[in-house]
């Protein structure tokens, strides 16, 4: 028995996914952000982990702001002087086909550790491997990209290279998994089968909630750090706690057991209401807004305030949201996310709709705005309307799945060029 024991070892890791650094421009959020990624940084050095995972999304661009870029690398700075390494890939959002990203510059600083660079062998994704010096764990991985591209990687993963590998091996991903997919969610992800067999913890990222799959698979998305945008918010505030996954493995020879926690870093309390407006004149929906701003407990949170429904008299425009805004922040709120995309009016609905079809109204808005604007060439002043309609009708179609933005632009702009015909006037 002893002798078993003295071969055992421990790795303890912090796993993250979804930082999205950047993604909110409210003062009040961005503190809390920064504040947070501070707080979990601390506590994966108290904790002594060997080293932090980052699973993809750590800026919520590619180039962010080279202020949050400031803060953060302090942050990180303060982990890495400890002899630690931060292990990291891809997100979608920090991947670019054409351009530098800011995880291509800090690697290069020495600030983190991009696993799973590929290259191939006999037509086969081999995935670079990395070693942790200080613990002996075993990385590699899969980065994220634009449109879950990434999928096309694990179809051409070498399995039995990998399969071969020896230690305590992590792989670390940025893919959604098909099977675990809720209602309302939609990324287009992988099935847990495309993930390579015989590791011991799969750090995932790109799914916005905490999933613990343990069913001959330790496959973990801690969900994000922080939230301070869109339906994460919403659903923070109504109760789903935010923060990251503290991991502890026993190694004994090929064998490893590991323990996970979940670290909450919420940094806020919420409020979330409805206000159905349907059946009131804009009156009321005021004075209900102005209660509703009176009689709840407002300080220190962040309140989310969903108005819906269809208004009997009145625009939606006539709404005071203003009013409500400044009393809401007034009774000591942190922030308010205010929603009024799901507000109508029957008033609205009557100048929108019409018998006509959409491209009648357009022809009609053009036909008023054709003598307004003065062109001295006469090809665009022959059929104008003709040809913004042709204009506007290239300008529908979508950026294609794996088209670059470089491509995008050039594809739409041979197009402006064929459509104004004014490629003669350009080779002039």
């Amino acid at each position: 028995m002893s002798a078993s024991l003295s071969k055992s070892k421990t790795v303890k890791f912090g796993h993250m996914a979804d930082l999205h650094l950047g993604a909110t421009s409210d003062p009040v959020l961005k503190k809390l952000e920064i504040g947070t990624l501070e707080e979990a940084i601390n506590r994966c050095i108290e904790e002594d982990v060997d080293f932090l995972i980052i699973a993809g999304d750590l800026f919520h661009v590619n180039v962010p702001d080279l202020g949050v870029v400031k803060e953060s690398v302090e942050a990180f700075m303060r982990f890495v002087k400890t002899g630690r390494k931060i292990y990291v890939v891809y997100g979608s959002h920090d991947f670019s086909p054409n351009s530098t990203s800011i995880i291509d510059i800090l690697e290069a600083a020495g600030m983190v550790v991009r696993v799973g660079k590929p290259s191939t062998m006999n037509g086969l994704l081999r995935p670079e491997i990395v070693k942790d010096e200080r613990s002996g764990a075993v990385l590699t991985g899969i980065s994220g990209r634009r449109v879950s591209l990434e999928r096309e990687a694990f179809i051409n993963l070498d399995r039995e290279y990998l399969s071969s590998l020896q230690g305590f091996k992590i792989f670390i991903f940025h893919s959604g998994i098909e099977e675990v997919k809720k209602e309302g969610e939609k990324y287009e992800g992988i099935a847990s089968s495309d993930l390579p067999k015989g590791f011991d913890y799969y750090a995932g990222g790109h799914i916005h909630r905490r999933i613990e799959m343990d069913k001959g698979m330790k496959v973990i998305f801690p969900g994000p750090l922080f939230t301070g945008w869109g339906v994460d918010m919403e659903a923070t505030v109504k109760g789903e706690k935010r923060g990251f996954i503290m991991a502890e493995a026993t190694v004994t020879g090929k064998a490893a057991k590991v323990s996970t926690s979940f670290v909450d870093l919420t940094p806020f309390k919420g409020l979330y209401l409805e206000v159905d407006a349907t059946g009131m004149p804009v009156a009321s929906l005021n004075s209900r807004l102005h209660e509703i701003a009176e009689k709840e407990d407002l300080k220190d949170k962040v309140a989310v305030v969903k108005v819906l429904g269809e208004l009997a008299s009145g625009k939606t425009s006539d709404v005071d949201f203003n009013a409500f805004r400044s009393l809401v922040m007034s009774k000591g709120a942190l922030y308010l996310h205010l929603s009024r995309n799901m507000l109508h009016s029957k008033e609205a609905e009557a100048i929108t709709f019409s018998k006509e079809e959409p491209l009648e109204i357009e022809e009609k808005v053009l036909r008023e705005l054709e003598g307004t604007i003065k062109v001295n060439e006469p090809s665009l002043k022959e059929g104008s309307i003709k040809i913004a309609k042709e204009l506007l009708s290239q300008l529908r179609v979508p950026k294609l799945e794996g088209e670059t933005q470089d491509a995008y632009e050039s594809r739409m702009s041979e197009a402006a060029i064929r459509v104004l015909g004014l490629k003669r006037l350009i080779e002039q």
